[in-house]
């Protein structure tokens, strides 16, 4: 608390992963670095991109607070960090919280599913890391994912914790904004947070999730009249990541009072309770990409958009899968496009022959057995770019990316974007700089499961979210749980929601 006129001076940065803890391999601290804003970066941004670290910095300026920032790193979604990755993350966060001095309050932006070699909660791990650094007064306070798995070890360092509420997260700067409103209340002394969390045992299916559709559309109502009742001054759900094997896995509600504990359980366990009596409406059916084009053929509503969610590089994976590519060539569909396989060969090809020129190329498939195999085309090159470019659309409008060296290739109608890092389709930004306007195509696919929504329901007839051979499959008894520790729905048809 500050008892003196000097503004607060609160710290703000983050680590964020969604860790696929299913997929093999590590991900690198290169990876890590891709994303990486160093304090005296942090400290000029604007605030007016839609982030959590954003929106701390639009809440902490409005209010006058002195900014003490923070190492803020934002990991693509893979495989575990090893040990050794994730103890020099923490320890660069933890010593750019120490260099500061005494802070009047922390502000962090974590994803909620990350997890490290050894430790099944890397979240939890850097919030009682945090704690253990400025002691037990200071108001600790974060952000997480919508898909986040949240455990005890995360609530209890924290004063306050919130969820997204939007699939796209379109939603990142406003649940900043509500969070550091519960700061300043807290350093007015006006609010003496107090929380509490319910774990369900219970896996959710990511096209479930869509917040702008039924059924997601209830849960969030749901969440805002719990969010609004007397005596809550926050309330969140997150559906969780499913592609961990960890006894942190599934559904959680956190609620948030001023200093009422038993309150606290009680809503918690309240919309808890809401969301199990619901459950069967959280499990989508399978659907493969074939019988999806019939679908939306028999619709008649163009652009089709199938989401290949199996292999999205935002949840971990690849990004180089071919099978819908494939379809797509073998249907002879035109003007269809492939929006991106993740092929740094092939995009060096592409550049090394120039717009305008055909070449033999072999896209996709070399990540893993299961994503192939590669997909021979002859193809001409339509247009060739950098990789840079600023998102435009509602989700991450404001933030810089590149995906390195890019190319947009064609062959008898079919387009296929390839770039050199992973990255999912969110808005229609990057293919601008191609040239390319994906509102043209008949047929779309997006290496997606529900963030390209943000740029692409515009634009969109139908939607359907397929399963088509990948790594991240939405069939969760296909998935090799071994660690969960408990019944889970809907795994086990007779698992209780234990409270």
């Amino acid at each position: 608390m500050t008892h003196d006129r000097r503004p607060p001076r609160i710290a703000i940065g983050g680590i964020e992963h969604e860790t696929a803890g299913m997929l093999p391999g590590e991900t690198s601290m290169a990876v890590f670095d891709r994303r990486r804003v160093r304090p005296d970066e942090l400290i000029k941004r604007s605030g007016e991109a839609n982030t959590v670290v954003d929106g701390y910095l639009q809440g902490a300026r409005e209010r006058g607070w002195e900014v003490a920032p923070l190492v803020w790193v934002k990991g693509t979604s893979g495989p575990p960090a090893s040990r050794a990755t994730f103890d020099t993350l923490l320890g660069e966060l933890l010593e750019d919280l120490e260099g500061h001095g005494s802070v009047d309050g922390v502000l962090l932006s974590l994803h909620g599913s990350f997890a490290a070699e050894g430790i099944d909660d890397a979240d939890g791990a850097v919030l009682q890391a945090v704690r253990d650094c400025i002691g037990p007064d200071v108001p600790l306070m974060s952000v997480h994912d919508l898909h986040c798995n949240l455990t005890e070890k995360m609530i209890g360092p924290a004063d306050a914790l919130a969820v997204m509420r939007t699939y796209p997260h379109v939603d990142m700067k406003e649940r900043a904004l509500h969070v550091t409103g519960l700061m300043a209340e807290t350093l007015a002394g006006r609010l003496k947070p107090t929380m509490a969390f319910r774990q369900l045992p219970l896996l959710w299916s990511a096209p479930r999730m869509i917040d702008a559709e039924s059924p997601m559309s209830e849960a969030v109502d749901q969440v805002v009249l719990t969010n609004d009742l007397d005596g809550v001054v926050s309330a969140s759900l997150g559906v969780g990541y499913q592609w961990v094997d960890s006894p942190s896995v599934g559904v959680s509600t956190v609620v948030v009072t001023d200093d009422d504990l038993q309150e606290a359980h009680q809503q918690a366990d309240a919309l808890a309770g809401w969301v199990w009596d619901r459950r069967q409406d959280w499990i989508a059916p399978t659907l493969k990409p074939a019988d999806a084009l019939e679908r939306g053929v028999a619709d008649g509503a163009y652009p089709i958009v199938l989401a290949d969610q199996a292999d999205n590089t935002g949840g971990g994976a690849p990004g180089d899968g071919t099978e819908v590519l494939r379809l797509f060539i073998e249907r002879k569909l035109d003007p269809s496009v492939v929006l991106y396989v993740v092929d740094p060969i092939t995009a060096s090809q592409a550049h090394q022959a120039g717009v305008g020129e055909t070449i033999a190329v072999e896209v996709g498939g070399r990540s893993h057995p299961d994503m192939g195999p590669p997909v021979k085309m002859q193809a001409v090159v339509e247009g060739l770019a950098d990789g840079e470019f600023v998102y435009d659309g509602p989700m991450w409008k404001g933030l810089a990316d590149s995906v390195g060296p890019t190319a947009w290739l064609q062959e008898a109608g079919v387009s296929v974007v390839v770039i050199s890092l992973p990255q999912q389709p969110v808005d229609l930004a990057l293919c601008r700089t191609l040239g390319m306007d994906p509102a043209r195509f008949e047929y779309i696919c997006v290496k997606s499961t529900g963030h390209f929504r943000s740029g692409f329901a515009p634009i969109a007839g139908s939607i359907f979210n397929v399963d088509a051979v990948g790594l991240l499959g939405q069939s969760f008894a296909d998935l090799p749980y071994s660690r969960l520790g408990r019944a889970v729905y809907p795994l086990d048809g007779d698992a209780r929601r234990g409270f």
